[in-house]
C-alpha cells in the first residue's frame, strides 16, 4: 500500500487548508439554508421556504434549477404573485443556461402555479417554453436520427456479417475467428450508440477512440462506470462530449496519451453495475457490441470507476472477470452488494485501488484491513492512499497523479485466458465461470472443505458527515463483508493435458478447451478430488465453438470443446 502525501510542503499545506475549510463554509451554509428552508416547507411556512431557497440561489449556486423550481412552487404556495413569476422566470433561465430539458405540462400540472394562470406574464412564459421546448425537440431529433442511422450503418459491417462461420470446417473457422481483421474504418472520434436493457428500453453509452484511430490496429479498452446510480432514474438515447470532462477529464487526459480507447455507460437505479443484480449483464454485453465493429485488443480490456462505479468494478472482479484484464476503482466500496464478497477471487486477476482519508463512504481503516488480508493471501492488490481528501477525490487537481499511476499501471497489464491456475467461488452458478473453468451446480449441503473459509475482518471506525457537512469519526462494528447465501469452490490447474481439480460444496463443473492450452492431439486426462473422471480425446466441435465465440465476439479466447463432469454420478466414469 501507499501513502501518497499531496506535493509542496507547508505553503501548500496552508494554501490547500484555507481553500478547504471556505469549501466546509460554504458547503456548511449551503446546507443550512436548504435544511432550513425545507423545515419551513415542512411546516407549510412558505415565505420562509421561499426565502432561504432563494438565499441559496444568491450566495450559493445561482444555476441550480432544482432550488429554483423549490423557490417558484414555494412563492406560489405563498400566494405571492409577484415572486412566484421572477421564481419562475429564474427557473426557466436557469433550465435554458444547463441545457436541461424540461417539459412544459411540467409546469402547466403544478397546482402551486394554478393563481397565476390568468396573468398574461405566465401565458408569454408558458408560450416561450413551449416554443423553446420545440426548438429543442427537433435539435434533439436531429442528433438522435443522425447518431440512430450511424449506428445502424456501422453495425451492418460488423464482425458476424463479415464472417461465414458456417461454411468452413473447424480448424479453418478457428483460425478464421482467431485472425479477423476486417473492421470498419471509423473516422469519429466520438460514437454514442444505444444498447438494448429490454424489448422496451435502452440507454446508451460512448466510446471515445484515439483521434488517429486505425482499425487495422487492435487497441486497449477502459470502461468508467460512474457513480450514484442510486440517485439516477433516466435512460439517454444518447450521450456527449460533456461525459469526457469534469470528474473524467483525467481518464479522458491519460487515455488520450496512451491510446486507450474510453468507454463511458449510463446506469441508474435499475440497470447498474452494483445493485440491484440484473444490470450487471450491461458492462459485457457493451463490450461485445463494441467488439462487433472495433478493433479491441481483447487480452487489454478493463474496468475503472468511481464511487458506486468503483464498488461495480470491483464486484466485476469478483463475479465476472473473465473478459476483463484488470480491475481499478477510485473511493471505492470494496464488496459485493448482490451476494457474498469470495475474495480469494481476485487472484485470477488485479486491482488497482485509490482511496483517501476523510472518505464517508468506506474508512481508511478498512481499508488498511483490506490491504493485509490482500497481503496475505498474495492478491495483485494496491492501495494508493491520498490524505487530506474528501469522497470527491476525482474533482480535485490533486487527483492526476494516481492517474498517471494507473495508466502506466496498465500498459504492464495483460490477460491471460490460459493462465495454469484458477482459484474461484460463487453462490450463484450465473457467476460460477472464471475463464476455462466453470461450477455448473452447487452442492452446498456437503461438509466444506477446510480450505474453502469465509475471509472477513471488523470495522471498528467510520466516517460520516454532520449536519454541517463535516467528516466526523464514529465508532461502530460491522464486518468487512457479508456472506448471506450458501458457496461453493474449485481450486484447478493444468500441465502436459493433465488437469486437477479440488471442489467444495460443488455437484458439477465444466472445463473449456482451448488448443492453447493442450495438445489436442493426445489424451486429456482430468482429475477431481484425487480421482481420475476423464481421460480421452477431444476434437474440434464446430457447433460449441461458434456458439461460444458468438457469446462474447473474444478472438483471443476460443473455446473449441469443453468436458462436463457430474460429481454427484460417479458411477457415470
Amino acid at each position: 500500500m501507499r501513502h501518497l502525501a499531496k506535493p509542496n510542503v507547508i505553503l501548500m499545506k496552508k494554501i490547500y487548508l484555507g481553500i478547504l475549510f471556505a469549501l466546509i463554509y460554504i458547503s456548511a451554509k449551503a446546507q443550512d439554508y436548504i435544511a432550513t428552508a425545507d423545515s419551513c416547507f415542512k411546516a407549510k411556512d412558505y415565505t420562509c421556504a421561499a426565502k432561504n431557497y432563494d438565499l441559496f440561489l444568491e450566495k450559493i449556486e445561482s444555476r441550480s434549477n432544482m432550488i429554483a423550481y423549490r423557490s417558484a412552487k414555494s412563492w406560489g404556495l405563498a400566494g405571492n404573485k409577484q415572486r412566484t413569476i421572477a421564481a419562475v422566470k429564474k427557473y426557466v433561465a436557469n433550465n435554458y443556461e444547463n441545457n436541461y430539458m424540461f417539459f412544459s405540462d411540467g409546469l402547466l400540472n403544478e397546482k402551486a402555479f394554478d393563481f397565476i394562470k390568468d396573468d398574461a406574464r405566465w401565458k408569454e412564459i408558458i408560450a416561450a417554453v413551449i416554443a423553446k421546448e420545440l426548438v429543442i425537440k427537433q435539435a434533439e431529433k436531429r442528433i438522435l436520427d443522425s447518431i440512430t442511422t450511424f449506428q445502424n450503418n456501422l453495425e451492418k459491417e460488423g464482425m458476424l456479417n463479415k464472417l461465414k462461420l458456417g461454411n468452413d470446417d473447424a480448424l479453418t473457422t478457428y483460425n478464421s475467428i482467431k485472425s479477423y481483421n476486417a473492421y470498419p474504418a471509423i473516422k469519429h472520434e466520438l460514437i454514442s450508440m444505444q444498447f438494448k436493457l429490454t424489448d422496451s428500453l435502452h440507454t446508451a453509452f460512448l466510446v471515445v477512440l484515439p483521434q488517429d484511430y486505425d482499425a487495422r490496429k487492435k487497441y486497449p479498452l477502459m470502461f468508467f462506470l460512474h457513480g450514484g446510480v442510486m440517485m439516477n432514474t433516466g435512460y439517454p438515447d444518447y450521450l456527449d462530449a460533456w461525459n469526457t470532462t469534469g470528474w473524467k477529464r483525467y481518464y479522458t487526459k491519460y487515455a488520450k496519451l496512451n491510446k486507450v480507447i474510453m468507454v463511458y455507460p449510463a446506469g441508474n437505479k435499475d440497470y447498474n453495475w452494483m445493485y440491484p443484480d440484473k444490470g450487471f449483464f450491461m458492462i459485457p454485453a457493451i463490450l461485445k457490441q463494441i467488439k462487433e465493429v472495433v478493433n479491441i485488443d481483447d487480452n487489454r480490456v478493463f474496468i475503472s470507476g468511481h464511487s458506486n462505479g468503483a464498488t461495480g468494478s470491483f464486484s466485476y472482479a469478483m463475479k465476472q472477470p473473465t473478459p476483463f484484464a484488470g480491475f481499478s476503482g477510485f473511493n471505492t466500496r470494496p464488496r459485493v452488494a448482490t451476494g457474498g464478497t469470495y475474495i480469494k477471487n481476485i487472484l485470477n486477476r488485479s486491482f488497482f485501488n485509490v482511496s483517501v482519508d476523510m472518505d464517508y463512504y468506506y474508512p481508511p481503516e478498512a481499508h488498511d484491513s483490506l490491504n493485509k488480508v490482500m497481503k496475505d493471501i498474495h492478491a495483485d492488490y494496491q492501495d494508493n492512499r491520498y490524505n487530506g481528501f474528501p469522497h470527491s477525490f476525482p474533482k480535485f487537481d490533486e487527483s492526476e497523479s494516481a492517474y498517471k499511476l494507473l495508466f502506466n499501471d496498465l500498459d504492464k497489464r495483460k490477460r491471460d485466458p490460459f493462465h495454469p491456475t484458477v482459484n474461484w467461488e460463487c453462490d450463484d452458478v450465473k457467476y460460477g465461470r472464471c475463464d476455462w473453468i466453470s461450477i455448473t451446480a452447487l452442492d452446498t449441503s456437503a461438509a466444506k472443505a477446510a480450505w474453502q473459509t469465509q475471509i472477513n475482518f471488523r470495522i471498528n471506525k467510520w466516517i460520516v458527515l454532520d449536519k454541517n457537512n463535516k467528516p466526523q469519526v464514529r465508532d461502530t462494528v460491522t464486518n468487512g463483508f457479508n456472506y448471506k447465501k450458501s458457496s461453493g469452490a474449485i481450486k484447478a490447474s493444468y500441465s502436459d493435458n493433465v488437469f486437477k481439480v479440488e471442489t467444495s460444496d460443488v455437484k458439477s463443473i465444466r472445463l473449456y478447451i482451448s488448443p492453447e492450452m493442450v495438445n489436442i492431439n493426445n489424451p486429456i486426462t482430468i482429475m477431481v478430488n484425487g480421482r481420475q473422471y476423464f481421460n480421452g480425446k477431444l476434437n474440434y466441435d464446430k457447433a460449441f465453438m461458434i456458439d461460444e465465440f458468438e457469446k462474447t465476439l473474444d478472438k483471443a479466447a476460443i473455446w473449441v470443446n469443453h468436458i462436463d463432469i457430474d460429481l454427484s454420478n460417479p458411477s457415470k466414469l
